[in-house]
């Protein structure tokens, strides 16, 4: 990008050249796109932006990221699981008296 590109990028959208690769890293995460995120990734490099700054952009991408998952996850286990609970079907703990999960014998119960 030229420096005459860039600065009509801002004035275009009010946004700089590194805000506008940070969104596209972000986008590049949600996208599952590798080619987009090395290039924008090493853009910022580039720019002189830090880890920590990309780290921030990245971790934000994955929580939006993460909501339809985790959103879909609740629906299957709703629907599909008796009573609801994510491993389906009777829990060791259960047998005891005791919530699914609690009695520690790693059957993947919540």
């Amino acid at each position: 990008m030229t420096a005459q590109t860039a600065t009509q990028n801002q004035a275009d959208t009010g946004l700089n050249e590194i805000t506008l690769n940070l969104i596209a890293l972000g986008a590049a995460i949600g996208a599952n796109a590798e080619r987009a995120f090395r290039a924008h990734q090493a853009r910022l490099t580039e720019l002189g932006v830090s880890k920590e700054a990309m780290i921030e952009a990245v971790n934000m991408a994955l929580r939006v990221k993460g909501d339809p998952h985790a959103i879909m996850m609740a629906l299957a286990e709703s629907t599909l699981t008796e009573g609801g609970g994510c491993c389906g079907g009777a829990c060791a703990c259960e047998a005891e008296g005791k919530e699914k999960g609690d009695c520690g014998d790693d059957c993947g119960c919540c």
